[in-house]
């Protein structure tokens, strides 16, 4: 697979990312609809969508994948806020400027539904068991966000653990007990197709929905580009992250699903979700504003041209 087929891959995912944005300036998506559709989402077809992928995964009936998926996207997090914390230094963003809000927004990569279609579309054969081992893997992830990030942002820790209750976790933990316990072979079928089929409705839902919330940032903030902001971000996350993502898959030589996945991970543009971080929790939402902008622009050209050599590093052409 060379540049362009990949880079064909990647296009509807940012085509429906536009759609997004459109209908949210033409207000086809107003803000209590926006609202709602987050709900939708979180509460019922994203826990459905992963019900369908964990439940007989072969590829998480062992214990030791299951912890090294966590493992990789826990601290994988940390050290994206490491070295995100020390390009800020070097770019000299300080504390009262944003140094935090940096940070976070900058180490969090699209890790959910650019990702799922993307693995879609690279690996067909391998997409439900690969899509599984990615939630486990960004279960981790999540532990990290709503700890750390969230005590970096708002300088304490309080309610950090009570937010890990959510419908993707509970759905995570359900689907892993599940795959573990072979209780999902007596999930009657009717159950199983509703799942399915409100399971599917989850990536154009969301990848729409991401595009309406970017519409609905941009217009919301004042949007004022810093240089030093915008150049860290596109630094930490295209030029150091991608590297550690790459030589964590290498490692990872008992699960070519895991690797997967991280290929993909490393190819991400910031996530859209730590500007909402940032709004709740003390930080500076138009720092965020700026990195995910920045990188979710140069990630049309760098996402493929990362998938590319990810894949050819680690021997997993599609």
């Amino acid at each position: 697979m060379n540049f362009l087929e990949i880079l064909l891959h990647t296009l509807p995912v940012f085509l429906m990312v536009g759609v997004g944005y459109l209908t949210r300036q033409l207000r086809v998506i107003t803000d209590e609809a926006e609202k709602s559709i987050v709900r939708l989402v979180v509460n019922v077809l994203y826990p459905c969508f992963i019900l369908t992928k964990i439940p007989g995964n072969q590829s998480l009936q062992q214990l030791s994948i299951v912890l090294t998926a966590l493992s990789a996207g826990f601290l994988l997090t940390l050290t994206g806020l490491l070295v995100s914390r020390f390009v800020g230094f070097g770019f000299k963003i300080k504390k009262e400027d944003g140094l935090n809000t940096f940070s976070v927004s900058t180490a969090l990569q699209n890790y959910g539904f650019i990702p799922i279609p993307l693995i879609a579309a690279l690996f067909p054969e391998f997409a439900d068991q690969t899509l599984g081992v990615l939630f486990v893997h960004n279960l981790g992830l999540e532990l990290a966000m709503w700890t750390v990030c969230i005590v970096m942002l708002s300088g304490t820790a309080k309610g950090a653990m009570r937010r890990l209750i959510n419908g993707p976790t509970i759905a995570i933990i359900a689907g892993l007990l599940l795959n573990f316990t072979g209780l999902h072979q007596w999930i009657p079928s009717v159950a199983q197709k509703a799942a399915h089929d409100l399971g599917n409705c989850t990536i154009p839902i969301s990848l729409v929905l991401v595009g309406a919330t970017l519409a609905s940032v941009i217009s919301s903030h004042k949007l004022q580009l810093q240089p030093k902001i915008v150049f860290g971000s596109i630094l930490v996350r295209f030029a150091i992250m991608p590297f550690a993502f790459i030589a964590v898959a290498a490692l990872m030589t008992d699960s070519q699903e895991l690797q997967r996945v991280l290929v993909v991970e490393a190819a991400m543009p910031a996530a859209i979700f730590p500007i909402v971080l940032a709004k709740h929790y003390g930080g500076k939402p138009n720092i965020a504003v700026q990195v995910c902008l920045a990188t979710s622009l140069i990630s049309l050209i760098l996402t493929p041209a990362w998938l590319l050599l990810g894949l050819h590093l680690l021997k997993l052409q599609p």
